[in-house]
């Protein structure tokens, strides 16, 4: 019994989106950078920004347009003798209605994943960036998962 139960978990996670966030209907957004790592180097910033943009024009959204939802990555940090350990963060606000009795408008979180690393600070803009990457490619990942259906 507890085979079969374990069996039928495992297959609906198979059978279900990437994520619980649905990313249909997205047309356009505008890309944001949060650094709050110190020794993540400008050139690093800017290839995270760049791949991101990529990614989003490849997929056919629009990018820097007025009143757009807003793709943030953000990097946040712990450090500890010569180990970092940061934080990314991608996530995607927007303007939305809600559907209580006033339909009254606010902003909402409407996509978010996360990441966790340890690097030490010879590797700290490697493991970042291969965070950033990941991050980035779960996002697509579900942006082409909703767009089909």
């Amino acid at each position: 019994m507890i085979k079969i139960i374990s069996f039928l978990l495992i297959s609906s996670v198979y059978l279900s989106a990437v994520s619980y966030w649905t990313l249909s209907g997205l047309t356009k957004v505008n890309v944001y950078v949060n650094n709050k790592v110190s020794l993540l180097k400008p050139e690093t910033i800017e290839l995270i920004k760049d791949k991101m943009y990529k990614t989003l024009q490849d997929e056919g959204v629009q990018t820097k347009q007025q009143d757009s939802p807003i793709l943030i990555i953000a990097f946040s940090e712990i450090e500890n003798d010569d180990m970092h350990y940061v934080h990314i963060r991608l996530s995607l606000g927007e303007e939305v209605q809600t559907f209580r009795v006033d339909k009254s408008a606010t902003f909402a979180l409407t996509y978010d994943e996360s990441d966790f690393i340890e690097a030490d600070k010879n590797e700290l803009d490697k493991a970042i960036l291969e965070s950033a990457d990941a991050l980035v490619a779960n996002f697509k990942a579900q942006f082409k998962e909703d767009k089909e259906e």
